[in-house]
């Protein structure tokens, strides 16, 4: 069973929510996809190409071509983090991978294989060297109407894993660099420094048409954070597997006024109520509004690797 962070929020949100959309069970989404998230593609997008080296203006002239109404915004944000942050970030640090997939088999905070057919996967926005300093550094690019409080960001899941799987990273590329110093009979002088896990950095640009105002905030945790944070995490998909692979459990909706609100398949629980429901009959019932969902880089095998520290 593969699970990746917004799976795991979905559950603990609303097991219907979770039943409908979750790959491990129905599997669907929304035929036309939210403008946010559509919004928020093209930004990650273009920052990735301008890491790369791909230049603005033909990052722009590309974004040109596809952009509809209400995406306006990001013919201020992009321009405004090329002038303002790309050139200090591209100094500092090189860039060793954009959009990063990753899948790693758990260990408890005893070191121990939690589930061998449960895999954590993935993707990180960005990972780079600071080579000044030997860390590898995560990082995840959010677009924004309002800033994350620090509160909120400590205690969000999303770094806390990717942080688990930038570790698993920085392990093998260290692996790596020393097969290639032994391989080159290099002399004791020159076997290279390990590289460490520098931690993740939520990178936030605002949603604005003139200004430019961005958040960069390093999140860091010691091992005794992860540990604790990993066995509450992994009961919860524990609890994902056991609903999945056994149908004859009812995942009832749980209601909540702005989860609701923002809820893509609220129309499911105002037809069905607490009745139980089945896929069939919500694609028939649902044809104009829902879909399957297409198989992305999450459904797809990656090298999986056991993770311990």
């Amino acid at each position: 069973m593969r699970i990746d962070v917004s799976e795991v929020k979905t559950f603990r949100t609303c097991k219907r929510q979770w039943q409908i959309s979750s790959r491990n069970y129905m599997h669907l989404v929304p035929k036309a996809p939210a403008p946010a998230l559509i919004m928020g593609t093209k930004f990650h997008e273009a920052l990735g190409k301008l890491y790369l080296g791909i230049s603005l203006e033909k990052v722009m002239t590309d974004l040109k071509e596809h952009l509809v109404e209400g995406e306006e915004a990001l013919l201020n944000m992009i321009p405004g983090y090329a002038r303002e942050v790309l050139d200090g970030d591209l100094e500092r640090y090189t860039v060793l991978d954009i959009e990063h997939h990753f899948s790693f088999v758990p260990t408890t905070s005893k070191g121990e294989v939690f589930d061998p057919d449960l895999e954590i996967c993935g993707s990180i926005d960005m990972i780079v060297l600071e080579e000044a300093t030997g860390k590898v550094y995560g990082f995840e690019h959010k677009t924004t109407k309002n800033f994350r409080e620090l509160e909120f960001i400590w205690m969000d899941e999303q770094p806390r894993v990717y942080t688990k799987a930038l570790q698993g990273y920085v392990n093998k590329l260290n692996e790596h660099r020393m097969e290639q110093w032994e391989a080159d009979g290099a002399p004791e002088d020159r076997k290279p420094a390990p590289y460490t896990v520098g931690g993740i950095y939520l990178n936030e640009v605002k949603k604005l048409l003139r200004q430019f105002q961005y958040q960069r905030t390093l999140c860091e945790y010691t091992d005794t954070d992860l540990d604790n944070f990993f066995d509450a995490f992994l009961n919860t998909c524990a609890e994902c597997k056991k609903y999945s692979t056994n149908k004859n459990l009812f995942p009832a909706p749980q209601p909540s006024y702005f989860a609701c609100q923002m809820c893509s398949f609220k129309g499911v629980c105002s037809t069905y109520m607490y009745n139980n429901i089945n896929k069939t009959e919500i694609l028939n019932e649902f044809e104009e509004e829902l879909q399957e969902r297409q198989m992305d880089h999450l459904d797809e095998k990656t090298e999986v690797s056991t993770q311990k520290d």
